[in-house]
């Protein structure tokens, strides 16, 4: 719409209403669960709670050996000459009490990711990973089978049946990469029918599912072994990102760019931050992503696992850690588009992930470094933490107004007796856009009252306050406070126009803002 006349979308308030889709609020993930016992992470997981209403937390690495679960005499390097020190061990798992203790304080439930393989038990020694997770076949089912058992009781004795049988158990975490799993797609089905059968033969009540794989692949493929095996699935999960699975296409030029920035940060000493968002953050490569991409995998997924529950239990608006987008507004308009296209095929939709405190690859300093949070290393709220908020805010009744039109302009009406909201976005995956559009709403009431809540440059954006600053490595307690304060989400009033029982409300947005009208 650059360069044309404003733009004039009439809402009809009294339509048809569908029921709005809140699926995201299911849960989040947060890296890997020795994370879980930091209090700067749990704040960060009570805010989500408490503000948008997450439910639910998964996270990798809960049987890592960082741990503790298994512990034997050889693990501590003066007894390792001591004869038979590796058979003499103990199962521990007060550890992942702790950390599942520390959820429930904060509001939310454990969405427990069993993984990845204790070395007591493993088949070998391939790690993946920062953090060095284990991820091989157990070297025996049946003992595998016994530690899993042995992990449900821990759970039933220390909350109870009912508590535990509202969580549920995701088998591994994307068993079809090679940094998650070192085994086969048959290896990993064996691993499931072993796990789910185990956990069913303690509680049958428990909900347990799978294949979690990256890029929604196996499916068809997972629902046909466990009907064919009658192996229990309570749920399938799966995972996407635009661009899976480094959110750029993998060809020899990309590989060329990565290896060039790689070697110009050690000519001119470039930091790890700046040196990774160098070489991984191609945004000439966004503009070929399919707008909507996301949703039209969820309808394809539902499609090949019929009746059971859809779990989309990893997704962002990129795959890509230290990319400057997971910051700004882009990820913000991202989300809000993406949950605005849901159409109730997904049971749950959780947004990789919650907070930048995350080491995965690595745990990078600065307050903003493009990590996949929505709250930064220093706790505060990113763009996309305010864009879930707006989410959090919509009311129950959905307008059915046109729906995934993926037009420059896309917008959503919902209603509450004598309120209307509209969410507008402006989502587009060319990173380097800045088209402006004048947009003029006409609602078929006579409003006394119209205010507006918006994500742009100049609202709920931390990282320009911290670049006012001069972009310090460390921010002080104090200038964390003032950013959160500067750039919390506000509602504030803006002009419109009653014209006998219509409302215009003239509003100019640019390219990935997001505007919350609500018209009283």
């Amino acid at each position: 719409m650059k360069g044309k006349q404003m733009e004039t979308i009439r809402i009809n308030r009294n339509a048809e209403t569908m029921p709005t889709d809140y699926s995201w609020q299911m849960g989040l993930g947060n890296d890997h669960a020795y994370q879980l016992h930091r209090t700067d992470v749990c704040e960060h997981i009570k805010l989500a709670h408490d503000e948008l209403g997450i439910k639910y937390i998964r996270c990798h690495g809960v049987f890592d050996d960082d741990m503790l679960t298994i512990q034997r005499m050889s693990d501590y390097r003066a007894f390792r000459s001591v004869p038979g020190s590796k058979k003499i061990k103990e199962l521990n798992f007060r550890q992942v009490g702790h950390i599942y203790d520390n959820l429930l304080k904060c509001g939310v439930k454990p969405f427990v990711e069993l993984s990845f393989m204790p070395s007591a038990l493993a088949s070998g020694m391939k790690l993946g990973l920062r953090y060095d997770p284990n991820i091989t076949m157990p070297k025996s089912l049946q003992e595998w089978e016994e530690y899993i058992q042995a992990f449900i009781n821990f759970l039933l004795n220390r909350y109870g049946a009912e508590e535990v049988e509202s969580w549920y158990f995701e088998v591994w975490n994307e068993p079809d990469l090679s940094c998650f799993f070192a085994g086969s797609k048959e290896d990993y089905f064996k691993l499931y029918a072993s796990t789910a059968r185990a956990i069913k033969k303690v509680n049958p009540n428990l909900k347990v599912g799978g294949p979690s794989t990256s890029a929604c692949l196996w499916l068809t493929e997972f629902v046909d072994f466990i009907k064919k095996e009658q192996v229990p699935c309570d749920f399938i999960s799966t995972h996407h990102y635009p661009g899976d699975a480094f959110g750029n296409f993998i060809n020899g030029n990309n590989v060329k760019h990565m290896l060039k920035a790689s070697i110009n940060a050690v000519k001119t000493g470039e930091c790890l931050s700046d040196t990774m968002r160098d070489m991984f953050f191609l945004p000439e490569d966004f503009i070929r992503w399919d707008k909507g991409t996301l949703t039209r995998l969820d309808d394809e997924a539902k499609q090949k696992i019929g009746n059971l529950p859809l779990f989309i239990t990893e997704w962002n608006s990129m795959a890509v850690f230290g990319s400057p987008v997971h910051d700004e507004k882009y990820s913000a308009a991202f989300l809000v588009k993406t949950c605005m296209d849901l159409n109730g095929a997904a049971a749950a939709y959780m947004f990789w992930c919650c907070s930048d405190l995350f080491e995965e690859q690595f745990m990078l300093p600065k307050p903003f470094v493009g990590s996949y949070g929505i709250v930064s290393n220093d706790g505060i709220p990113k763009p996309n933490f305010w864009g879930f908020k707006l989410l959090s805010q919509l009311y129950k009744n959905r307008v059915k107004t046109p729906f995934r039109t993926n037009t420059d302009v896309e917008y959503a009406v919902f209603v509450d007796g004598d309120k209307t909201q509209i969410l507008v976005y402006t989502q587009n995956q060319d990173y380097f856009k800045r088209d402006s559009y004048e947009i003029e709403f006409a609602v078929n009431t006579a409003a006394s009252n119209v205010t507006a809540q918006i994500i742009d440059d100049t609202h709920c954006n931390p990282k320009k306050e911290w670049e006012k600053l001069g972009s310090p490595d460390n921010l002080t307690l104090a200038q964390v406070e003032e950013i959160k304060k500067t750039t919390a989400l506000k509602e504030e009033k803006i002009d419109f126009e009653v014209k006998g029982n219509e409302t215009i409300i003239p509003i100019r947005m640019q390219v990935n803002d997001v505007i919350l009208i609500t018209v009283s």
